[in-house]
């Protein structure tokens, strides 16, 4: 017998409605409706995704809820205002908000949360090698999980640096391991080439656990790197950005391990060493090209972080241009706003209100974006495109800017997403 499942609406704005009032005051109906943009509305160029009423909860029916408990009641000015219970709510709400933006700040998102998090991992992962190291007798892991233990090490001096404000010496320790690392590797690569041509290399010991238990850490390392990448990137941390170079390479090493333990399995014992050398070499020059930005940085100088990019870093940034390039077109039509100081006021309202702490509405606006220094390349792009027209300093939607809006409106109207 077929099952009937009632669909879940997802979300609920009424903590949105709530802290706007809270913090701006009485607010009419269109207001609120601008103002939940961020938390309600979705941009995706000309995807269309249509939602059913059963996944939509409108602004207004959710301002009528809140009137039927009590938390709201209108103004004469046909305005939504907060009664007393109401205040409790909102409170309730913006503390709760607060608090858990302050964790994500403070335990995940700041310089020295990076780095301690970091240290946890690369203990748990020089843990798990040296107790599968020493269970299977493997000495290829037993040497790897030393090697784990050095970059604990390094990233607890990291760790150090950022909280004594000492970074430079982080960044002088990681670099100094990340050559010491591919020294070694390089060596223990040729030596390895040499045992075999002679004849007398020692195969490895229990491959498949050696394989499995590289595999959670190249998957450990991967998570790390991005994690200090993004962190490094976001406080402009020479040092994270090092450590997330190490971190990667880390990957890499334990790519060759794994490498070397399929083959091993098939009789073909070198060919771990062969990749050994050259990740070697790209660990060198991973460690020469940052140790120009450490010397940027010594000198007083800005180090260039664009060049270390996130996976899809180009793509996001993308998709974050055209949603505000999307909502320019319709607040043009829609809100009948056509100058650069009303445009500008009304990306500032929608991508970055007022209300949500600064922690969580970056990761839509992006950290440092600037909307009166970037309107002039956005207006631009869509009047090269013959969406948006000028004159007198005012600004028009086109036919085809009006046609491409009908495109993307059902993306751009209010609907319940996840946050």
């Amino acid at each position: 017998m077929a099952r009937n499942r009632k669909r879940r609406v997802s979300g609920d704005l009424s903590e949105y409605i709530l802290l706007i009032i809270y913090k701006e005051g009485a607010q009419t109906l269109e207001l609120l409706k601008q103002k939940t943009a961020l938390r309600t509305a979705a941009f995706r160029g000309n995807e269309r995704h249509h939602t059913s009423p059963e996944e939509t909860l409108s602004v207004e029916a959710t301002c009528e809820g809140m009137l039927g408990k009590n938390w709201l009641k209108l103004t004469a000015e046909a305005k939504y205002d907060l009664t007393d219970e109401g205040k409790v709510e909102a409170l309730a709400t913006a503390e709760r908000m607060e608090r858990g933006a302050r964790m994500l700040e403070t335990q995940f998102l700041s310089p020295s949360a990076a780095a301690r998090n970091s240290t946890a991992t690369y203990v748990f992962v020089a843990f798990l090698k040296m107790l599968m190291g020493l269970l299977s007798g493997s000495v290829g892991l037993l040497a790897d999980a030393a090697d784990t233990t050095v970059d604990t090490a390094a990233s607890a001096i990291v760790w150090a640096g950022i909280k004594f404000k000492k970074e430079f010496i982080g960044t002088v320790t990681i670099l100094s391991l990340m050559f010491l690392t591919a020294a070694l590797l390089f060596v223990n690569s040729v030596k390895a080439i040499i045992e075999n041509v002679s004849g007398t290399f020692e195969p490895m010991t229990m491959p498949i656990v050696v394989i499995v238990v590289e595999l959670v850490a190249m998957a450990s390392m991967f998570i790390v790197s991005l994690y200090q990448r993004f962190v490094g990137k976001r406080s402009q941390s020479l040092s994270l950005i090092s450590q997330s170079v190490d971190s990667k390479n880390s990957v890499y090493s334990s790519a060759a391990v794994v490498v070397g333990a399929l083959f091993s399995m098939f009789g073909i014992y070198f060919v771990d060493a062969i990749v050994g050398a050259f990740i070697a070499v790209r660990i060198t020059l991973d460690g020469a090209s940052l140790i120009k930005e450490a010397m940027k940085m010594r000198r007083g100088e800005k180090p260039e972080f664009s060049k270390y990019r996130l996976p899809f870093e180009e793509e996001i940034s993308q998709r974050r241009l055209n949603n505000f390039r999307n909502w320019i077109i319709y607040a043009i039509q829609n809100e009948k706003l056509s100058t650069k100081a009303e445009l500008v006021k009304s990306l500032e309202t929608t991508f970055r209100p007022s209300y949500m702490p600064p922690v969580f509405t970056e990761f839509m606006t992006g950290r440092g974006v600037n909307f009166e220094q970037d309107f002039p390349r956005l207006i631009k792009s869509l009047i090269d495109e013959g969406y948006v027209v000028e004159s007198d300093c005012c600004y028009k939607v086109t036919e085809k800017g009006k046609t491409y809006l009908k495109d993307t409106i059902d993306v751009m109207r209010y609907k319940q997403t996840e946050l």
